[in-house]
């Protein structure tokens, strides 16, 4: 089916005397459905893949000694499976109302929402998680009271909030790329849909 819809999509329509409103109407409907099945597919397929980092990060840093720190790994990144799971039902509770067109719409502002709420996660929490980790890994280490002793709490909250801007800068670029490499050209074909349609009107 895929096929046959992108082989007239690609002709530009050639036959179109051959093609009546409902005929291309109902084209667009099947390609939307398509191409919301491949978000679909893209973004569960994204999001189960943190199980097994979850697990090798625990057996890793479990080898290396560092249980306590595996296991918080561990349980964060679970945790963010769950709430890209959470975030990702919202796509699933959209309801198809009086148009495909109205129904597309929906899904780009709930996809908006989607990626303003990973962003903020990854601009404020990130930062609070990994720092944490750094805690975990090195408060029983020598160089964790050497790095207490020299520095003031001036100093050290200086660092701190130095060291947030630069995950959080870093967490959100990884992000960008990562949207960028895996749903940029379902999201530019969803606009073009959406705009399609909308001059159709």
């Amino acid at each position: 089916m895929e096929k046959s819809i992108n082989d007239i999509w690609t002709k530009g329509f050639e036959n179109s005397n051959e093609l009546s409103s409902p005929k291309i109407m109902n084209l667009y409907n099947q390609k939307s459905k398509l191409l919301i099945n491949k978000i679909k597919k893209t973004s569960q397929t994204d999001n189960k893949s943190l199980l097994p980092i979850a697990i090798l990060f625990a057996v890793a840093f479990g080898i290396a000694g560092h249980i306590l720190l595996g296991f918080y790994g561990m349980m964060l990144i679970i945790g963010l499976f769950f709430f890209n799971r959470k975030l990702l039902s919202t796509l699933e509770n959209i309801k198809i109302t009086s148009s495909n067109y109205d129904y597309l719409i929906a899904y780009k502002k709930a996809i908006d929402k989607i990626i303003t709420a990973t962003f903020n996660l990854l601009g404020f929490g990130l930062p609070i998680i990994l720092i944490t980790g750094l805690w975990l890994y090195f408060r029983s280490s020598s160089k964790y009271a050497t790095f207490i002793n020299n520095y003031s709490f001036l100093n050290i909250v200086l660092i701190i909030i130095a060291l947030a801007t630069i995950i959080s800068l870093v967490g959100i670029s990884i992000y960008k790329i990562t949207n960028h490499t895996l749903y940029r050209k379902h999201l530019k074909d969803l606009n073009s849909i959406i705009s399609d349609l909308k001059n159709m009107e």
